[in-house]
């Protein structure tokens, strides 16, 4: 696995708890925008890092899947 990004990332990375008025593709366009502004550019630490701007019961929901269910971070912008 490649290294996370350096120095205090998680301070501001976007959260997504499913409350509020926050939709999944306002979430995922934050995150990404938040990603691209980090340069990561392998796709191991783009999920480590995404799971990490989960929070509550989505990011239960998402750790609980199978393993290997989602291809990549592209995959999560499919319907």
């Amino acid at each position: 696995m490649n290294p996370l990004p350096a120095g205090d990332y998680l301070k501001y990375m976007p959260k997504f708890t499913r409350e509020g008025d926050i939709t999944v593709e306002e979430n995922l366009a934050a995150f990404y925008s938040y990603a691209d502004n980090l340069n990561i550019e392998n796709e191991d630490v783009w999920m480590r890092v995404f799971v990490q701007s989960l929070d509550g019961k989505v990011r239960k929901w998402f750790r609980g899947l199978t393993p290997g269910s989602i291809a990549g971070i592209e995959a999560l912008l499919s319907p």
